[in-house]
């Protein structure tokens, strides 16, 4: 794919800019980076810290053929890409469920995909992401529970980082839409920290138990201490020992 980067200095927020793209009809490939957002978003309408200068925030418009119902996956094909260009770089990254990518026991980057469609069929994504590059990157308060890569002796070109990550995502998608999320589990399993460690979900559902694998449709599989098996589509989890779970 022909990638189309658009900088900006500063912006309301890269998603939106995306997505008044695609409803205008832009086409795919077009990718929204800002040194900073006025009003960076993360999951469940959090702000997202955005200063200038010390972090990646980018918003990519995509169009791939399938099913609206389907959409959400593509978030889990953006945190695996981004936790892949981090491996690369040396860092002992992961995937937090849904989508955080995490080192450490800490978040580096967050990602939100916002998704339109109609008649079941998917018109446009736009997959943002904002990865914690350098020091000032994540407020002081969140230090237990946030990192960036320079916290780890990481200091990484943004435009080559960038590139790497388009091109992983754009791999990642294309076997999505040719072979489905089956062909992806495997990679998602051995990239989430979460299987084999007993974790409690608060927030949209609630659940309390052993996460043993991710379901067909990208759930998080829990196994709980009566031995059923809960299928997790949303909510916030924490993993015994981590961000005061005991």
């Amino acid at each position: 794919m022909e990638w189309d980067i658009r900088y900006a200095a500063e912006t309301g927020s890269t998603n939106e800019d995306a997505c008044t793209l695609g409803r205008a009809g832009a086409p795919e490939g077009i990718v929204c980076v800002a040194d900073t957002q006025r009003s960076g978003r993360g999951r469940m309408n959090r702000v997202w810290f955005s200063p200038p200068g010390v972090g990646l925030y980018c918003s990519v418009l995509l169009r791939p053929a399938l099913p609206l119902s389907g959409a959400g996956l593509l978030s889990f094909c953006a945190a695996m890409a981004m936790t892949d260009c981090l491996r690369a770089l040396g860092l002992p990254a992961g995937i937090k469920w849904p989508n955080d990518v995490v080192c450490g026991g800490r978040k580096l980057c967050g990602i939100l995909s916002v998704c339109e469609g109609e008649s079941g069929r998917l018109r446009f994504a736009v997959i943002g992401s904002g990865l914690n590059l350098r020091a000032g990157s994540y407020p002081e308060e969140l230090a237990a529970r946030a990192a960036c890569m320079e916290d780890f002796g990481i200091m990484a070109d943004r435009k080559t980082l960038l590139d790497d990550y388009l091109n992983r995502l754009e791999a990642f998608v294309s076997r999505l839409v040719r072979e489905g999320f089956s062909a992806l589990r495997p990679a998602l399993e051995e990239r989430c920290i979460l299987l084999s460690r007993p974790v409690r979900v608060t927030g949209g559902q609630q659940a309390e138990g052993l996460a043993v694998g991710i379901g067909d449709e990208g759930e998080l599989l829990i196994r709980e201490e009566d031995g059923t098996l809960r299928a997790v589509i949303c909510g916030d989890v924490s993993v015994r020992g981590v961000n005061s779970y005991v």
